[in-house]
């Protein structure tokens, strides 16, 4: 069994970086919901000038709760929640001094990431093959991907107003391309012919 969950995950990861690849730059689906800064080089200009570390910033900002009373931290919850409602607000993950884009780097970290699920997967596969058919294990792995993406995706779309067609396209291709690599991984990771 050993081999077939090493070989499952082999070609489960090869399916998901290719049909997530097709996904998200072949078919634009993976611009869905991202647009461009309008005013860029003003922005831009704006936010050299005025932030200098780089991280992920949430704005408006909240005052830090340590060392405020009970009756501050209201006060400053008012006054955040009024500075939330008039706008603009948002995240940003910020490098102010750029970086390098190493396409190579992040595609081999992407296969690596899939890799491991892939083996995560043939590993459940594996482990519940005796009382699964083929279809009910392609039904767990499309499963625990519609779980991964409502787990990581909603929230996103609920705390930090992630666009809703971004949202839905995003998890979608997950279940798309896991989907049909559960196909694959499904096929490999089975009883052995002679049981």
């Amino acid at each position: 069994m050993g081999k077939r969950i090493l070989w499952g995950t082999l070609v489960g990861s090869l399916v998901v970086f290719v049909v997530s690849s097709i996904w998200h730059m072949a078919s634009g689906l993976g611009e869905v919901g991202i647009q461009n800064l309008p005013n860029e080089d003003a922005v831009l200009s704006a936010m050299h000038s005025s932030v200098s570390k780089p991280g992920l910033y949430f704005f408006p900002g909240m005052t830090p709760p340590a060392g405020r009373s009970s009756e501050q931290r209201r006060a400053d919850q008012t006054a955040y929640l009024a500075k939330f409602k008039a706008g603009p607000n948002g995240i940003l993950i910020y490098h102010p001094d750029g970086e390098e884009l190493n396409f190579g780097k992040l595609l081999t970290i992407q296969f690596l990431v899939g890799l491991a699920a892939s083996f995560l997967l043939c590993w459940i596969l594996a482990a519940t093959i005796e009382a699964t058919t083929y279809w009910k294990r392609i039904s767990m792995v499309v499963a625990i991907t519609l779980f991964a993406g409502i787990i990581f995706d909603i929230p996103y779309w609920n705390w930090y107003g992630f666009p809703t067609n971004y949202t839905l396209v995003h998890m979608a291709g997950w279940v798309v391309s896991w989907g049909i690599a559960g196909l694959a991984m499904a096929a490999i990771v089975r009883r052995p012919a002679h049981t």
